[in-house]
């Protein structure tokens, strides 16, 4: 059974990408497997550092070549026959523009099945615009069918609105 990249069988777990499987952990080898959401990036912490120190300095820069132009100190700029570019406070604003995109990719996460084997913990990542009814219903059927053990605590901490049973599924399985 598959949802967005994840796959699960009677063999393992893996991860899908573009239909070949990424990463894979056999099932005699997982001792734990946890719903968890996380950062998407792999160091949040030096992207979260590296993003702010691109704002920080794009903007003391900017208060500077402000108060420069103000004062009227030299500015460089590229002078053409109709127009002139400020090139430094474009290249400013660029910087706090990518300082800004990168704290906004450390904020961004993703669900993940963590799983703990003897060799240390792996994370499966599900599909970016994954919904989380989608993976809930998923990882219940894995635990039905299966025989996976996958803690769902995760869902006591958030809010996800319950969908009406759909009658279409529940009256097809009543009558085979």
């Amino acid at each position: 059974m598959r949802c967005s990249t994840v796959q699960i069988s009677a063999s393992g777990i893996s991860q899908l990408e573009e239909s070949r499987i990424a990463a894979a952990v056999p099932k005699e080898d997982i001792r734990r497997i946890k719903l968890a959401y996380d950062s998407s990036t792999r160091h949040p912490f030096l992207q979260f550092l590296a993003g702010f120190g691109l704002i920080v300095t794009g903007l003391v820069f900017l208060i500077a070549a402000f108060i420069m132009a103000e004062v009227g100190a030299f500015f460089f700029h590229l002078i053409s026959h109709t127009f002139s570019i400020p090139v430094v406070p474009i290249g400013l604003w660029l910087m706090v523009g990518a300082g800004l995109w990168l704290l906004i990719g450390v904020f961004r996460g993703r669900y993940n099945l963590l799983i703990s084997t003897a060799q240390g913990s792996r994370k499966i990542f599900f599909g970016a615009g994954t919904d989380i009814k989608d993976i809930v219903h998923f990882i219940e059927r894995a635990n039905r069918e299966l025989g996976y053990d996958i803690d769902l605590s995760i869902k006591e901490t958030m809010y996800v609105k319950d969908v009406p049973a759909d009658n279409s599924v529940h009256n097809a399985n009543s009558t085979s």
